[in-house]
């Protein structure tokens, strides 16, 4: 089979792998129709993502077609159109009894994409349990937003929203986009900043609509209202004390972004102001709200959709994402919103 392998910093090639065996009659294996390119990807092609473990497959955020089941499954046939969820969690570690599946301790060594195989290939295996049946209204390259939203809907559940709360989101890729969507669902507004000229332009369009502004730095929003948010979401790792000023009291943080970096901060003031910073990962019993978000249009997942591409084509799509492979430089110019790979034809 065909897959996309990551091989070490900048080094990304479509080889021909095995495609995989079941090892478990609760198993399946599954064609993967349409994957999402994450972040994450990036991320760890760009080698500021150390948690991988090449060579792997790339790729967690898929749709799919069940080819073959084990003895045990009961709830697929082969023929079904499928999400796939690739936060494997086992259910028996402390964390997954004491309701953290996200952060199993068996965590590491099982992350699709990361450190194991994932599905940017065109056959993925998994357990029935991290299968869900494909709404008919979803197309598979709108499915494949089922993982990065239920990562979303997963902060959200962490904020403390109250009526008519102002948020500024930092970064308007993906990720950033479904937070302001999700967001505006529960009547929050704001300013998002982006950038990218390209990709603010194409957000706007998604956005504007919701009632959100679009701005090109924070020092753009800051100007015309001074501030005073009482959300901060941060998906491009750029959060620093800097920002704190123009956070309202009792107000919130909460960052997303997998990049290492490090800021000082002056704890006192966040005691003093009741400034509370969130971390999130993963996500934590939102797949299924995030696939009826999607199958009802309440979250415009073919807006979102900026380019599908074919699996072959992945290492040059990654610069419509800022990301050079023969230069082995990043730019954060990007040009796209949702890069969706197309990796098997029906």
């Amino acid at each position: 089979m065909r897959a996309l392998v990551y091989s070490g910093p900048w080094q990304l090639d479509v080889l021909d792998r095995p495609v995989p065996t079941l090892s478990s009659p609760t198993d399946c294996l599954v064609r993967v129709m349409a994957c999402g390119i994450c972040g994450t990807d990036v991320g760890i092609v760009r080698d500021v993502y150390d948690a991988s473990r090449p060579p792997v497959v790339l790729g967690h955020e898929a749709t799919g077609v069940v080819v073959q089941t084990g003895a045990a499954v009961r709830s697929f046939h082969a023929g079904d159109r499928v999400v796939i969820n690739p936060t494997f969690f086992c259910g028996t570690c402390r964390f997954c009894r004491t309701g953290r599946t996200n952060h199993c301790a068996l965590k590491d060594g099982t992350e699709a994409g990361v450190s194991s195989d994932g599905t940017l290939a065109e056959y993925y295996v998994t357990s029935e349990r991290f299968l869900h049946p494909l709404p008919p209204e979803l197309s598979y390259e709108e499915g494949a937003l089922t993982e990065p939203l239920g990562c979303v809907l997963t902060g959200v559940n962490q904020l403390i929203v109250r009526p008519a709360a102002t948020c500024m989101v930092l970064g308007l890729g993906p990720v950033g986009l479904l937070y302001a969507l999700a967001l505006g669902m529960r009547g929050v507004r704001g300013t998002a900043i982006e950038p990218a000229a390209d990709r603010g332009a194409l957000a706007e369009k998604v956005l504007a609509p919701h009632g959100w502004v679009i701005r090109a730095s924070v020092a753009d929003a800051t100007a015309e209202g001074g501030g005073d948010f009482d959300i901060l979401v941060d998906t491009s790792g750029h959060f620093d004390a800097s920002l704190l000023p123009f956070m309202a009291a009792g107000s919130q943080v909460l960052l997303v972004a997998l990049r290492t970096r490090r800021a000082e901060i002056d704890l006192g003031l966040l005691a003093d102001r009741s400034i509370s910073l969130i971390g999130s990962i993963d996500s934590l019993g939102t797949f299924d709200d995030a696939r009826s978000l999607l199958a009802s249009g309440q979250i415009p997942a073919a807006s979102l959709i900026s380019h599908v591409v074919p699996l072959e084509d992945v290492p040059a799509a990654l610069s419509l994402l800022g990301c050079d492979l023969r230069q082995k430089a990043y730019s954060p110019n990007a040009a796209a919103l949702k890069v969706i790979v197309r990796v098997s034809a029906e």
